[in-house]
């Protein structure tokens, strides 16, 4: 029990560290040649965030263990944009500078995408094909960001 208390600490330091320090990086690097904050935030320091939950939902996805995989990242998501937004707004007021009517759309087209993935077409489940479309996405998304710079 303490071996994997001790663990479990140890991880949580080493994500802080490594998520700061890859954050810190990216961002300096996107700084250096001249990306907006936004941009920033959408793509560098959102994946670099969330690449304990890649990690974490491929090795759940490798074990056979899907519901770990699906509720780890629809439990990240929900937890960031209420409690982590929520705490931040409690604190001082968050102006959406920087986030535009597109990114929004974005957002929700990911959550009826998600929705429709799992729920109509493969009997709750989201298929090799299905998954590739939502990397895709994903890679369009970004390099429209890019893009509009």
């Amino acid at each position: 029990m303490w071996k994997s208390i001790l663990y479990i600490i140890g991880g949580l330091g080493a994500l802080i560290a490594g998520g700061s320090f890859f954050v810190d990086g990216a961002s300096g690097i996107a700084r250096s040649l001249g990306v907006s904050e936004s941009v920033i935030g959408l793509t560098l320091v959102a994946g670099g965030t969330s690449l304990p939950e890649l990690a974490t939902s491929i090795v759940a996805a490798l074990k056979k263990n899907p519901e770990i995989a699906i509720g780890n990242v629809i439990g990240s998501n929900l937890f960031n944009i209420f409690f982590v937004l929520g705490c931040s707004a409690s604190v001082t007021p968050l102006h959406l500078t920087g986030i535009t009517n597109f990114d929004l759309w974005v957002l929700v087209g990911s959550g009826i995408l998600l929705w429709l993935f799992g729920l109509f077409f493969a009997k709750r489940t989201i298929t090799h094909i299905e998954g590739s479309i939502m990397i895709l996405c994903y890679i369009s998304y970004t390099a429209l960001l890019i893009y509009s710079l």
